[in-house]
């Protein structure tokens, strides 16, 4: 078997993890893979350097760790460190430190105060044991506040020692014991309300319905309420006391707008919603009041991800909310402690021992390579050519990059290894930065084309998205995607200040855990002590180095970086960093090291070194998730070329925020979409995430559509504005519409699905879409279009403990006709849309009568084998006069229109259904200006055209974003004419002549991409 020859493009974390596991011994050889890295190093943002001439001490690009929840990523380094021939350490832990508590500084009256924060070490080592689920957390925390609120102390789980430390514990106490007297048994009935419904709930989130997580969103919505009573009076004058509801009312915040929002029950579906707003704005919408929202807490997420556009860390920042809520519940689901630091450099401790794994399952490495230009086909299918830039020319045919310490420690250099470069002198003498995109130096080696076919048959994207603009030039010009991603992915730089001192922390003279964050006065707004590291560095005993600290921010920057040719901008932004470090050191640093530190810097002989960077080059910027920005990633699969796939963490990763984690698991998506390998991936939908396998024909895998010139279907979203609506209300016959669902969904789905109308009545409408499009295929231009439909309001419904319980409410469309040849073929193919060619004359259109309405359908009116299928009348609206509404006064948006119709159509459902239950959800999604719309999507099968080749029950929302509603009721005279191939007044009970009244409105909407509910 010929191994595919597999070029990876970038050598930061993404690129390597994808050659692990496309070297992974369970691959069997199948691919062949070569690295082109810019300059001497591997590792991107996580590269490190040893600086030879000052003790080998460690300079980072800024502050590493890793979270306890970063399961992915353990494993990794788990089975480094047992096949690696040199790790740094013997055993993985040995690499690690644990830090169980932080620091976030509080800004009170004009102070700043530390704030500690003692996190629960948690049983369980990530990558190795299985990771609680949310649900088992959220029991733990629940019982634990219900146990303590009794005085008593038979937690449900183990704690290690930091649960007997705890703050809050104190806090819990104490703010219970000052409200028990008047709350006592409201408050502990909330809670147990609340421990029950979560108890009863399966671990696996899959088997939850709508109702539960909204019984449970209550549950918790009236212990935030009864506990924001009981503490409010005296949250201004106690600090633990506000620090305590501080973290409360956003934990349970947070969590009721999961459930509210359908995170916690299906987040593929409801994600693209939520990740509209900001973090902040969304957790206001869901009751947190400002005291959380602002509070240093919060302060201290943003700064953790640099959520600062263009490095604005005076700004409010900006992240998605629900990109955050996923972040957070994984963090919530931690092992062992919620930190753990390193104990040698980032570099050392993962890139080098990836490097030596790889490079003895035999993947090249080809060093001082720049990726200049990616060349697409003409035809936009493939990538034909990749240019490359060699910056040297090297004196063997290998470059080998670590270097050994005394110690025996293989470690990443500052600097080129000259001696293993043609004319390593001069380039040593010139003192130029080969990782820079401003770098003088000129290139010495011979440029390099790779050319599909003959050098590689698969590439790998692993380069940042602030480098695109420059190297993917010609794909943002063929291909909308591209440009959709790159305009709407934003990157910051960064900067960071490291520290030596002759002092430790207690005597600089902070006492309290040295991993702080949220020191907003200045954009070093995190710091860590980090003296772990010492013991792999060089300093003499003379030196009296005893600690080392790093500190990192946001900084401020361009959008996108400049051009190359701007060479001294480096130096321009590096002055400003050195002048923030100065600052820092001589204003700030007194706050945390108060007995060596002063205004105007440290103490003599307290601060032996320092080391500042600013990380401005493409490959080091920090990729944002602002809100809104999620939707526009790619899957690793999704280049639009086939025969490129992207891997990092600016990827659809299922986490999609800047960590070791999200990179770590980017690189096994892009080898899972190249291989099928890996099958599993913790905490994250692979089969989805991936896409199909390129290779492995897996069952069930869905092979790319083939598009091709005249098809006339489009993928969505599909964007309907400048819309008029005529809408009609039809009494209907309620057997007729019950036996149209039974037929339409549960019999088909064998009860799967179960769908009942809501009330005897049908909605009737007519409208007309000015400017419609296909958004991801803007280039086919717009088009109107007419349709007349017809909906059954209706609910899916299932038998909970003898009772009828409607979970989810949707529109039926048994009937759409409408006259746009594109919306009718795309309609039935993607969704299921029940669409007919039809004709529809409107009010102002020449030669009609003012104000009529007609449809004519293109059908059979008499069945018979005489009879010809040609354009009959079906509906006719002759106008009758208005009606004054002053009802309708009252509705100004989509929102009060769904109200007024669940309002109208009460009594009916009572009598009706009285025996049926309503989940909260419900009707959620009409509320909030959604239009759930409901298919049987099938095709024929091509031997037997009685049977389906497919067959599936599919759902699809649209979303609201203009309405307005005329301020008068119509009446008009309808008539609708018999046709034997759509009998619509027959098959739902109809009076076919009948007056009828109704209401204009416009409005715009999003018809976004659908899901399956039930497929045979």
């Amino acid at each position: 078997m010929t191994a595919q020859r597999v070029a990876i493009l970038g050598g930061g974390l993404g690129g390597l993890v994808t050659a692990l596991n496309l070297t992974a011994p369970e691959q069997q050889g199948r691919y062949s893979v070569t690295i082109y890295q810019l300059g001497w190093r591997l590792g991107g943002k996580c590269a490190t350097g040893r600086n030879a001439d000052i003790h080998d001490r460690i300079q980072e690009h800024g502050l590493h760790v890793f979270m306890g929840q970063y399961e992915n990523a353990f494993h990794m380094v788990q089975g480094l460190y047992r096949e690696a021939a040199h790790p740094p350490f013997a055993d993985w832990r040995d690499g690690f430190t644990q830090q169980a508590s932080m620091t976030l500084m509080e800004e009170v009256d004009g102070q700043w105060l530390p704030w500690v924060i003692d996190a629960t070490v948690f049983p369980g080592t990530p990558g190795i044991d299985a990771a609680p689920s949310l649900w088992q957390r959220m029991i733990q925390i629940l019982e634990w506040i219900d146990h303590h609120s009794q005085h008593t102390h038979a937690p449900t789980f183990s704690p290690g020692p930091a649960l007997h430390r705890s703050w809050w514990r104190r806090l819990l106490a104490k703010m219970l014991g000052e409200v028990e007297q008047m709350t006592e048994t409201l408050g502990r009935d909330v809670l147990r309300t609340a421990i029950e419904l979560v108890t009863a709930l399966d671990p696996d989130s899959a088997t939850h319905q709508p109702h539960h997580h909204a019984e449970l969103a209550g549950a918790l919505d009236a212990v935030r309420r009864w506990m924001g009573h009981s503490v409010a009076r005296k949250l201004g004058s106690d600090t633990e006391l506000r620090r305590f509801w501080i973290l409360a009312e956003l934990s349970l915040s947070s969590l009721i707008g999961g459930l509210r929002d359908g995170l916690l029950l299906d987040p593929a579906a409801n994600l693209e919603r939520v990740n509209a707003l900001d973090y902040k704005a969304w957790l206001r919408s869901h009751g947190a009041g400002e005291i959380a929202v602002e509070s240093a807490l919060v302060r201290s997420l943003y700064d953790l991800i640099f959520a600062y556009p263009d490095g604005d860390w005076q700004g409010d920042g900006n992240v998605e909310a629900g990109t955050m809520f996923v972040s957070l519940t994984n963090t919530a689901c931690y092992q062992g402690s919620l930190i753990w630091k390193f104990n040698t450099a980032t570099g050392d401790l993962i890139m080098a021992p990836l490097y030596e794994v790889l490079r003895a399952r035999g993947v090249r490495f080809e060093f001082f390579a720049r990726v200049d230009e990616l060349v697409p086909a003409a035809d936009g299918s493939a990538i034909a050519e990749v240019r490359i830039g060699r910056q040297v020319a090297l004196n063997e045919a290998e470059y080998l990059p670590l270097r050994m310490l005394a110690s025996g420690q293989r470690v990443w250099p500052d600097r080129p290894l000259y001696d293993q470069i043609v004319d390593g002198e001069k380039l040593e003498a010139a003192r130029v930065d080969l990782e820079s995109r401003w770098t003088p130096w000129q290139d010495t080696g011979e440029p390099l084309t790779l050319t599909a076919g003959s050098d590689y048959d698969l590439l790998v994207l692993a380069i940042p998205p602030a480098a695109h603009p420059t190297i993917c030039e010609q794909l943002i010009a063929q291909k909308a995607e591209w440009r959709a991603m790159v305009d709407a992915l934003q990157t910051t730089a960064t900067q960071s200040l490291q520290t030596w001192m002759t002092a430790d922390e207690q005597t600089l003279g902070w006492t309290n855990p040295a991993m702080v964050g949220a020191y907003d006065l200045s954009n070093l707004d995190s710091w860590a002590d980090i003296s772990e590291v010492l013991k792999t560095e060089a300093w003499p005993t003379a030196s009296g180095v005893v600690s080392e600290q790093i500190a990192c921010g946001p900084l401020p920057c361009p959008p996108f970086p400049p051009p190359a040719s701007e060479q001294g901008y480096p130096a321009q932004v590096q002055g400003t960093v050195d002048a923030a470090a100065r600052t820092y050191l001589d204003s700030d640093a007194g706050l945390f090291w108060k007995d060596r530190f002063g205004k105007g810097g440290p103490r003599a002989g307290t601060l032996i070194s320092t080391y500042s960077r600013a990380n401005i080059d493409p490959g080091e910027r920090y990729t944002l998730s602002v809100a809104g920005s999620s939707k526009h990633r790619m899957r690793s699969a999704d280049s639009t070329y086939h025969n490129l796939f992207l891997a990092g963490d600016w990827i659809q990763n299922g986490q999609n925020l800047g960590s070791f984690e999200a990179t770590t698991v980017s690189g096994m998506l892009a080898s899972r979409a190249i291989s099928g390998l890996p099958e599993t991936i913790l905490r994250v939908d692979a089969a989805v995430l991936a896409g199909a396998p390129r290779d492995s024909g897996a069952a069930g895998a869905l092979p790319r559509y083939v598009d091709h010139g005249g098809l006339m279907t489009f993928p969505g979203p599909v964007s309907l504005k400048d819309t008029k609506m005529w809408a009609f209300l039809l009494e209907a016959d309620p057997a007729k519409l019950e036996a149209c669902c039974r037929k339409l969904f549960d019999e088909p789905s064998g009860g799967a699905v179960q769908v009942r109308p809501l009330a005897p009545v049908m909605m009737m409408s007519i409208v007309d879409i000015g400017h419609g499009v296909f958004t991801d295929v803007p280039e086919m231009g717009w088009s109107p279009e007419r349709e007349l439909t017809f909906w059954i309001p209706s609910v899916r419904v299932h038998e909970e403990n003898g009772r009828t319980i409607a979970t989810h409410f949707d529109f039926v469309m048994p009937y759409l006709i409408l006259d746009n040849p594109v919306a009718i073929a795309s309609g039935r193919e993607i969704f299921g849309y029940m669409k007919q060619r039809g004709w529809i004359a409107l009010p102002g259109d020449p030669g009609r009568a003012a104000d009529t309405l007609t449809v004519d359908l293109f059908a059979t009116k008499s069945f018979g084998t005489d009879s010809e299928e040609q354009r009959h009348r079906l509906l006719t609206l002759t106008p009758a006069g208005e009606t004054p509404g002053p009802a309708l006064g009252s509705i100004a948006s989509f929102g009060d229109a769904a109200r007024a119709l669940h309002s109208h159509l009460a009594p009916a459902i009572e009598r009706w259904h009285p025996g049926l239950g309503f989940a909260a959800e419900s009707i959620a999604d009409l509320i909030e200006e959604r239009v759930p719309q409901l298919f049987l999507k099938q095709f024929r099968d091509v031997a037997d055209g009685r049977n389906a080749c497919y067959q599936a029950i599919t759902e699809a929302m649209g979303q609201v974003t203009r309405f307005d509603a005329m301020p008068h009721l119509l009446d008009y005279d309808m008539v609708l004419e018999p046709l034997d191939s759509s009998p619509i007044a027959s098959d739902f009970g109809l009076a076919p002549q009948q007056r009828v009244r109704g209401v204009q409105i416009t409005y715009d909407m999003m018809i976004h991409p659908g899901e399956v509910l039930w497929q045979a």
